[in-house]
């Protein structure tokens, strides 16, 4: 792919402009700084102080050493310091998180507690709803809120696994600039600056970025663009006003996963293969790269009626535009026995030319909401009333692409033609939905606290094939409540209890040749969530939290009483069973962590297919591990080592439970040093991911058309950047 270094110039071009506009406003006017009645954590850090205080995600404002929930907080002084750019490398950074489906390339998804988030529902911005069906830049984003386990109170119709909250970055009290400039072994080029200042009483803040992508995988080379601009204007003593614009362009050749191998012959995959880290299928001299456009705007309104009562009016609206394309390896055709999910014993593996060109999405959403406190007899009370909608769609364009030009092999790939034929009809989908919740948590006495939510949500959904055929629409009413109960023996001890149901919709598939109750909306299915916990906070910056949680999950499943299948809700449940444990903070002055351990039994509890009752739930670990640790050098002033390790065992790659992923564990490390520049400080990073360079199966998904998908680990990479304060 041709790469100039426009965008790289225009970045730096960027820098100068921005802090000659920093100083100039701040040699000609008092900064004023934005009101926000929401709560803030900690911003501007350039080390890993790990101290959040507060998140918005869990939905009752309340301290994270006293909320009922398991909340992670990962700010982007913790990003910057592992140099972590994407969400799958976020994943690393919390036990409870997992890859589902993570490539280079493509969009990225994740599990929390074993259950795979559903892109459009269980992802917020600043609050309100966005898709994550585009990759995420994180240059804008302040921390990125993690609530684990079921969500309905706070995210309504959603899967059961957790909630991803992006907080942006906002315009600050001081003018400043920042431009980071970063390289790896490979090639890959970053530049990034981050400018604040004040314009007429106007806080505004730009983040610009431009980065030059080069992967240790064959052919997936490509490009990103990022800007960002927050606006903030104070209006009064008690309203002020934010904006918020984002646009990302990313292209890049997607990397496609393998699959096992049919050692045995029956025409389905038994066998990994051995670890290929650098090998890409899409390799043809035809691959085109997957790209992604996306713009975002949003605006709202802060308003304090008193010392007692906020409130806040919000809105947004995402707009994605994505060009689909990939040579799919999927399925072996050159066996006696057509294999799949898999590939032939032999390594063979049938190529498809995949093409869906011109994909919109759209995504808006509001939120209107008042917190306040008030007293009823000798009982304190916080509470939060609110309303809330979104709308979603996706269309697509009439016809895509899925040809099949032939076989490759793992081994020695071959060179084949491609066929880009629109042949088959896409599906658009329209979703809205329209929510009331409120959130009380009460002071039932000096160390005993209560907390109580519910949101009830109307869902309409609908979708129908490019032609007008298998139309299919449904309409629902759902209501999702969570109550918790803490108790505080001392100041710094909590333990806790919670239950809470989450809650999603299903509608059959609209085909007479597929399903005898075609085109059926079904019952709602309901998960629900007991969870005891214990938090410690032994000082001001250090928080300990254990938690043990139940999980129950029903599906839809097929029933067979006659030539066609039923599918009935609930006809399947899967049970999550575990326990976590992490600490976050700082122990001394020199040294902060941030590490979590997650031991999971995730089964099937319920199934048609009785021989699945019992049976590990794929792609799940186990046993995760995640350590971060950060050590302050005092014999060297401004110089920090870090190191990150991961560990990983027991995920499945077959439902059957036969084949198991072997053990995972990865190193990565850090150098920090803090210096002065010109008289300007400058802090250097080098980051080495995969220390050690090994060579695993890092997951190993099984998609909802039944394919079962292998992904390795990252190469040794080692980069090196440069942050300059202006």
């Amino acid at each position: 792919m041709a790469l100039t270094l426009k965008p790289l110039v225009a970045a730096l071009a960027a820098i100068s402009a921005a802090s000659a506009a920093s100083s100039a406003f701040a040699q000609n006017q008092a900064p004023i700084a934005p009101q926000r009645v929401d709560p803030v954590t900690v911003t501007a850090k350039s080390a890993p102080i790990l101290d959040a205080e507060s998140a918005d995600v869990g939905g009752f404002g309340a301290p994270l050493a006293k909320t009922p929930q398991s909340i992670t907080v990962i700010g982007s002084d913790l990003l910057a310091s592992t140099g972590t750019q994407t969400l799958s490398h976020v994943l690393k950074l919390d036990a409870s998180l997992a890859d589902a489906y993570n490539t280079t390339g493509y969009i990225e998804s994740l599990s929390i507690r074993g259950f795979l988030l559903d892109q459009a529902s269980n992802f917020r911005r600043n609050g309100l709803a966005t898709s994550n069906y585009a990759p995420i830049a994180l240059e804008n984003k302040e921390r990125v809120e993690i609530l684990k386990g079921v969500t309905g109170m706070q995210s309504g119709v959603s899967a059961p696994g957790g909630l991803v909250n992006y907080v942006t970055k906002v315009p600050l009290k001081e003018s400043f600039t920042t431009a980071n400039i970063g390289i790896d072994e490979r090639g890959s080029a970053k530049v990034h600056v981050d400018a604040n200042t004040q314009l007429g009483g106007v806080g505004v803040r730009v983040n610009v970025s431009a980065e030059r992508l080069h992967t240790p995988f064959d052919h997936a080379d490509g490009e990103r663009q990022f800007v960002s601009l927050a606006l903030a204007k104070t209006l009064s003593s008690q309203t002020s006003i934010s904006a918020d614009f984002e646009y990302h362009r990313k292209s890049q050749p997607s990397v496609p996963g393998l699959g096992l191998l049919d050692a045995n012959g029956d025409g389905v995959g038994d066998t990994l293969p051995v670890v290929k880290p650098r090998l890409n299928l899409n390799n043809q001299s035809w691959s085109q790269p997957f790209q992604a456009t996306t713009t975002t705007a949003e605006v709202a309104v802060n308003h304090r009626f008193d010392a007692d009562w906020n409130g806040r009016i919000s809105a947004n609206t995402q707009q994605s535009r994505i060009n689909d394309r990939l040579a799919f390896p999927d399925g072996c055709s050159n066996a006696t026995n057509y294999v799949y999910p898999g590939l032939c014993a032999n390594g063979d593996v049938d190529v498809y030319d995949y093409r869906s060109e011109g994909e919109k999405r759209k995504v808006s959403s509001w939120d209107a909401h008042v917190d306040g406190k008030f007293n009823t007899a000798s009982v304190q009370h916080s509470a939060r009333f609110g309303l809330a909608g979104r709308s979603m769609r996706a269309d697509l364009p009439p016809l895509q692409a899925y040809n099949y030009v032939g076989s490759t092999n793992i081994y020695t790939p071959v060179a084949l033609p491609s066929d880009a034929t629109p042949l088959d009809l896409n599906t658009n989908s329209r979703e809205r939905a329209v929510e009331g919740y409120a959130s009380l948590q009460s002071s039932l006495a000096a160390s005993v606290q209560s907390f109580a939510g519910v949101r009830v949500s109307r869902l309409n959904r609908s979708s129908e094939r490019s032609d007008g055929s298998r139309a299919v629409s449904y309409a629902q009413t759902v209501t999702t409540p969570w109550a918790g109960l803490s108790w505080s023996p001392t100041a710094s001890t909590m333990l806790y209890a919670s239950w809470g149901q989450g809650a999603e919709l299903e509608a059959v598939p609209n085909r007479p040749t597929k399903f005898a109750n075609y085109g059926q909306s079904l019952p709602a299915l309901k998960s629900q969530q007991t969870e005891l916990g214990v938090k410690w906070q032994p000082s001001a910056r250090l928080l300990s939290t254990a938690a043990l949680f139940n999980i129950e999950k029903p599906y839809a499943d097929d029933v067979y009483t006659s030539a066609l299948p039923t599918r009935i809700a609930g006809g399947k449940e899967t049970r999550h069973r575990g326990a976590e444990f992490a600490t976050t903070g700082r122990v001394t002055d020199a040294l902060s962590v941030q590490t979590s351990l997650t031991v999971l039994d995730a089964k099937y509890s319920k199934a048609v297919d009785s021989s699945l009752v019992g049976q590990r739930v794929t792609n799940v670990p186990r046993t995760k591990a995640s350590m971060f640790a950060d050590y302050k050098v005092a014999a060297v002033p401004g110089l920090s080592v870090n190191a990150l390790a991961t560990f990983e065992s027991g995920k499945t790659a077959t439902p059957d439970g036969s084949v198991t992923l072997p053990r995972a564990w990865q190193l990565d490390a850090g150098v920090r040093f803090q210096t002065k520049l010109a008289g300007k400080s400058t802090l250097w990073r080098l980051n080495i991911e995969n220390l050690t360079n090994r060579t695993y199966w890092r997951e190993a998904p099984t998609t909802y058309w039944g394919g079962i998908y292998l992904f390795p680990s990252t190469p040794r990479t080692t980069r090196l950047s440069a942050t300059f304060d202006f």
